[in-house]
This record gives C-alpha cells, sequence and structure tokens, in this order.
C-alpha cells in the first residue's frame, strides 16, 4: 500500500474511533435519541465487573488509554513524515600537499560540507525550473552512496518529459559538485493545483 493510500486508511480509522467517543459521551448525556438515559450502553457482565474494581478500573483505562494515545501519535508522526533510513550527516573531503596550479605549495587540509546544505543547493537547483513550484531532497545513509529522494510539487503546466530532463541534470550537477554517487534515486512528483503558476 502506498503513503497516501496508508494516509487514508488511518485518517478513516481516526474519523470512526472519533465518532464511536462522540456518540458514547451524547449517549452519556442522555442526548442519544431512542436510547433510555438511565440504561446502560455495555452488558450487565462487563457493568458488574468494573464496579467491582473501582477505583481502579479508572485508573487502568486512563493508562490504557495514555499508551494508546502515544502509540497512535508515534504511528501518525511516521506516516505524515516517512524516513527509511538515518540522514546523512556531514561530508569530510580530504586535501593532500602538492603543487597548485600556480606553482604555489598547496597544504594538506579538510572541508567539512554540511548534508542538509548540500541538499537544500540541490532543491534551489531543481526549484528554478518555473514550472516546479516547490521542491524537497532528503539524503539518506552514508556518504559516498546516500540514498536520494526528491519530493516535487509541479505546475500543472508541467510535461512529463521536461521535468525529467530537468531532474536528470540537476542530479548529474549534484554528482559532480558534491562527489556524491547516490545509490538510489527516488523521485515523486505531484501537481499542485492549489494555486497560480509562479513569477520569476
Amino acid at each position: 500500500m502506498t503513503n497516501g493510500g496508508l494516509r487514508v486508511l488511518w485518517t478513516v480509522i481516526g474519523l470512526v474511533l472519533t465518532a464511536i467517543g462522540v456518540a458514547g459521551l451524547v449517549a452519556s448525556l442522555g442526548a442519544l435519541p431512542g436510547l433510555d438515559a438511565g440504561a446502560p450502553l455495555i452488558w450487565s457482565g462487563l457493568l458488574n465487573l468494573w464496579r467491582d474494581i473501582s477505583p481502579w478500573g479508572l485508573v487502568v483505562v486512563a493508562l490504557i488509554g495514555l499508551l494508546l494515545a502515544g502509540l497512535g501519535f508515534s504511528l501518525l508522526r511516521r506516516q505524515l513524515r516517512p524516513r527509511r533510513g538515518p540522514a546523512m550527516g556531514d561530508l569530510d573531503l580530504q586535501s593532500v600537499a602538492g603543487r597548485t596550479p600556480g606553482g604555489g605549495q598547496q597544504l594538506p587540509g579538510a572541508t567539512r560540507v554540511r548534508g542538509v546544505r548540500l541538499a537544500r543547493g540541490l532543491e534551489r537547483d531543481l526549484a528554478r525550473d518555473p514550472l516546479v513550484r516547490k521542491a524537497s531532497v532528503t539524503l539518506v545513509g552514508p556518504a559516498p552512496q546516500p540514498d536520494l529522494r526528491i519530493e516535487l510539487q509541479l505546475s500543472p503546466r508541467a510535461r512529463l518529459a521536461a521535468i525529467h530532463d530537468h531532474v536528470d541534470a540537476a542530479v548529474d550537477r549534484f554528482r559532480t559538485t558534491s562527489g556524491l554517487r547516490p545509490r538510489h534515486l527516488d523521485i515523486t512528483a505531484r501537481i499542485d493545483n492549489s494555486g497560480p503558476a509562479r513569477v520569476r
């Protein structure tokens, strides 16, 4: 099942559980038509068990509710922000001693490039096309072969072939400038119908 399908599924489950909770609240207030306000909503055996373990039953239900709320929040966070691995860290580039083209002496050293900055640079490059309304890039896994994930929001006027060529060219420039060779490239493109195309 796709991420979109999972989100729809969990949204439906959340709405059903919310409806059950609201119906229970309305029934407990005696405002549910067709039900006697004094009649129990649960069968008598469970009602007697609940009365026998009072007041600990309320504590147990509250703890179970907190546990389920925590699990639900964790699940929703993972569904809304999917990530299949740790983000790539900083990239350390080493240089060795030698002669520069001008004849000077080059000293050994290291340059550290933040992985987040590399991703933001590729996002800016992708967003140069006026038909790309928004670009989001994630680098996942270790250098020099991280997974590269690109999400694009496109204008309805965008043509797939042209966007494909634009993304290929941007990824080639990214490979050349960063020295990274992504092991896996995952591109998700969506048409954004929310407003007019961006003006540059």
